[in-house]
């Protein structure tokens, strides 16, 4: 059974979720950015800056779990803008991403989100309702496509 949920601040499960982002980038992702690009992904997923925006409760941190394994994760900044958003890929198109989604628009109901969508996800985020505001853009080796969802 899948359970869909905000961590809180003290879950040992962060880790976990960071780990799943980090693993997922690397298979999906990595090979297709510079390698700069895939280095500073890297070390702002391990990096001390971003738990100290999880601790802070300024970034959310919603994981989707089977059993005792997080299979999907999201990560919410500001209230507003999705800045990680990854599925275990044995889970990918079953429907994990959209769950994690839809949890979170539970919690913010009347909000625009943004994301900024790395090439191959933005068909995931279309299908969820955003539409790019501007063409592809590449920052410090990191290709994205910025998009947004009116509530």
């Amino acid at each position: 059974m899948r359970v869909t949920e905000l961590l809180s601040k003290s879950d040992c499960r962060i880790d976990e979720a960071l780990a799943l982002a980090a693993r997922v980038f690397n298979e999906t992702l990595a090979p297709i950015y510079s390698k700069s690009g895939a280095e500073n992904f890297m070390a702002f997923v391990n990096g001390r800056e971003l738990r100290e925006h999880l601790l802070s409760g300024d970034h959310k941190l919603y994981v989707c779990s089977e059993g005792c394994t997080v299979i999907g994760m999201m990560m919410i900044r500001d209230g507003s803008h999705i800045s990680l958003a990854f599925v275990d890929g044995g889970y990918r198109g079953t429907g994990v991403g959209r769950e994690l989604f839809s949890r979170i628009t539970e919690d913010y109901p009347d909000v625009k989100f943004t994301v900024h969508a790395a090439p191959p996800a933005e068909g995931f985020y279309k299908r969820l309702g955003f539409v790019p505001t501007d063409m592809e853009r590449i920052e410090d080796g990191i290709t994205y496509i910025p998009m947004e969802r009116k509530p």
